[in-house]
């Protein structure tokens, strides 16, 4: 097993092989692979997450999409702290070279940027991946984004105001296809939820619609 401990701001971590730990530089409290740690299970209102926004990012054979998804990351017009944590499912394209090209300019921004993954011959899955990238995340909310996805430059900042606010809530969004009329029904379904239908008690948690 390998360790890496995030410097902060300014220096992009990558994380490589099976196996790996991620830990707060500040409480040196480690992450294992399996996502097990009292860091996730830390209470949103407190004050010493390294930062107020991480996006998680899979990645698997997406390299036609990414520059266009990372640029929708830089643009984002929140003015709070966010990191972008990248775990590559097995990607046999260009997907790590166009995430590494990318890291630099958002480490600019003030974006750090965390990058794990795994090299075997078969990716494990999306939500693998998702729980990896999550396992590697210091933020105090989670934005999940797809790597064939580019977000709207407001939708960090809405969704964080959101969460705020309704603090027992998956805070979701309405979407746009492209090309336009692709998946209609898909389309016309999400983004036709009523009210009464997005405060689907699942649990504790209710889903919020912006």
């Amino acid at each position: 097993m390998s360790a890496i401990c995030g410097s902060g701001r300014g220096k992009r971590t990558e994380i490589g092989g099976e196996d790996f730990a991620v830990c707060n530089p500040t409480k040196q409290s480690c992450v294992s692979s399996s996502g097990n740690s009292d860091q996730r299970k830390l209470d949103y209102e407190r004050e010493d997450y390294l930062n107020d926004v991480s996006i998680i990012l899979p990645v698997y054979n997406a390299a036609r999409w990414l520059d266009e998804c990372l640029q929708s990351v830089l643009e984002q017009d929140f003015q709070g702290s966010m990191e972008l944590l990248v775990f590559n499912d097995a990607s046999k394209d260009d997907s790590m070279n166009i995430i590494r090209k990318w890291g630099n300019k958002l480490e600019d921004r003030s974006i750090h940027v965390v990058i794990g993954g795994h090299e075997s011959s078969h990716p494990k899955g999306v939500g693998f991946a998702k729980n990896r990238a999550v396992a590697q995340s210091f933020g105090r909310f989670l934005c999940f984004l797809d790597a064939d996805d580019a977000m709207m430059p407001q939708r960090v900042r809405l969704q964080y105001e959101a969460a705020l606010v309704h603090t027992n809530c998956i805070i979701g969004c309405q979407v746009m296809r492209e090309p336009e009329g692709s998946t209609e029904r898909y389309t016309r379904w999400i983004n036709g939820l009523t009210q009464e239908q997005l405060v689907t008690q699942v649990g504790k948690i209710s889903i919020f619609l912006l």
